[in-house]
């Protein structure tokens, strides 16, 4: 009997281990499954985004073959009711001219064009009410010696912080670096932010069809904001100016003495803002593309991990 009774207990707890052993594996597949699940929907997720960003080159290319010379924002492109619903999500997509800020990049330029460069900034500056610091600062940051200027700061500045760190000693490649500038506050450069960009070449036009009231301010310190603001109503009625030149003879800037050199009404640099969503996860994009000058689309900088949520009106809205 004391055998049968062992027997009996080493063949229960032979059970037990095999159960615990079953349910173990069991529950290490299903997570395996879900694991694999969740990798597939993100990534289906985020080739959607990438559909997203094919989806806007190709609307900014038939925009080129459409009209090469001139860019404004009552074309296809500037439409903020990019919305796309299918069976298992959706994507939005939103296109931002470059073109239509202040390139940062414009600060390491010499001669006419850098000092033009510098009094933009100037005027921007003074729009969002921020020190003139960060002119000395901004540039201090793009150039490649270690010679301070009057407000500026340079590589031993930087050092010195708690978390040290050197200054970039070239272009600027992405518009965050400014809040690595000394002492440049978060809400300070939230402010800057919209009316910036960092494009790689320095000599990029402002496109005045494009550029927001505060942009075109920064064009002359004799332009008012009213004067701004009526010269966004008088684009808007004649579809963006044609010429520079019928810019600069509109009643709101003429006899302003405002310079042809840096402004454009044609564009090449464009940001694309995606948002894409498959069943419940989502793909988030920010690229800048350029458009060059036959009209093909270059990806120079793709970003998969910056939340968007792009200025777009959906079907159910717009009812």
């Amino acid at each position: 009997m004391n055998q049968q009774g062992v027997a009996l207990i080493s063949v229960l707890l032979v059970v037990v281990i095999a159960t615990v052993l079953s349910v173990s594996m069991i529950r290490h597949q299903n997570l395996t499954i879900h694991k694999a699940r969740n990798i597939y929907d993100h990534a289906q997720a985020a080739q959607y985004a990438l559909g997203g960003e094919e989806l806007a080159r190709q609307i900014l290319w038939q925009d080129f073959k459409d009209a090469p010379e001139v860019d404004h924002l009552q074309e296809e492109w500037a439409d903020q009711a990019l919305f796309f619903e299918f069976e298992d999500g959706d994507v939005s997509v939103e296109i931002n001219d470059l073109q239509g800020r202040f390139n940062i990049n414009a600060l390491g330029l010499s001669g006419d064009a850098g000092r033009s460069a510098q009094l933009r900034f100037s005027q921007l500056l003074q729009l969002v009410g921020t020190d003139a610091m960060y002119m000395d600062r901004a540039i201090d940051w793009m150039d490649d010696d270690i010679s301070t200027r009057p407000l500026g700061a340079e590589d031993y500045d930087y050092l010195g912080l708690d978390l040290p760190y050197r200054s970039g000693g070239q272009a600027y490649i992405d518009l965050t670096e400014l809040r690595l500038l000394l002492d440049m506050e978060a809400d300070t450069y939230e402010q800057l932010e919209p009316y910036l960009s960092a494009l790689p070449e320095p000599t990029t036009p402002i496109n005045i069809n494009t550029a927001s009231a505060g942009v075109l301010q920064s064009v002359s310190a004799k332009l008012t904001s009213e004067a701004s603001s009526e010269l966004i109503n008088e684009r808007e009625a004649q579809q963006g100016y044609q010429t520079v030149t019928e810019f600069l003879q509109s009643p709101f800037v003429a006899g302003l003495g405002i310079q042809e050199a840096g402004l454009s009404v044609q564009s090449n640099f464009f940001e694309v803002r995606v948002r894409a969503r498959y069943l419940e996860r989502y793909g988030y994009l920010t690229s800048i593309v350029q458009r060059n000058v036959d009209g093909t689309m270059s990806v120079i900088f793709r970003n998969l991990s910056r939340k968007v949520y792009p200025n777009v009106v959906t079907e159910e809205q717009q009812g």
